[in-house]
């Protein structure tokens, strides 16, 4: 990997970790707890693409998981926000406000639709367990919907976002 996607990579974890940390609404039913981390996922995805958005959703979502004591949701929650950042990257970057909206709302299905099963199934919750908790994950994904906004606003600001993430210095060598 090149310098520039590692040090996008790494404050992009950084930032998907901070927002999943700075408010955390806890669910008894559970024992998790709902956050914003959608709306730095959201924004990283339809920026710097779906490898660096699945990475950084994945991995920062879990590492925040890991520091504020739910490493054992930590697992799920690598494979479920991976896979939005992926599904939304893919789906919406470069695209246009149609494919971020379409790549926005099937990565929040697929997250929530992870979580349902995940908890569970792996995490014996049981089906009434998981179902007290997925409306409140899809108003967590939602909140999505601000990372595309704010990409919009970034990206009028600052017209060379779209060229950090393009080029030889950012694909493998």
């Amino acid at each position: 990997m090149r310098a520039r996607f590692v040090a996008m990579l790494a404050v992009s974890i950084a930032l998907v970790a901070l927002f999943v940390s700075i408010v955390r609404i806890p669910v008894p039913a559970t024992g998790g707890y709902w956050h914003l981390g959608a709306v730095a996922e959201t924004f990283v995805a339809v920026a710097f693409g779906p490898i660096l958005g699945a990475l950084a959703a994945g991995l920062g979502a879990a590492l925040a998981d890991v520091v504020g004591g739910f490493a054992s949701f930590a697992p799920l929650t690598l494979v479920a926000h991976g896979s939005t950042g992926l599904i939304v990257g893919w789906l919406g970057w470069r695209r246009g406000w149609s494919g971020m909206l379409l790549g926005w709302v099937i990565g929040g299905l697929a997250q929530a639709g992870l979580y349902l099963v995940g908890e569970a199934v792996f995490y014996s919750f049981g089906l009434a367990g998981a179902l007290a908790e997925l409306p409140g994950n899809l108003v967590q994904v939602a909140l999505g919907v601000i990372g595309l906004l704010l990409f919009r606003q970034v990206q009028r600001a600052y017209p060379a976002i779209e060229q950090l993430s393009t080029g030889p210095e950012y694909e493998e060598a």
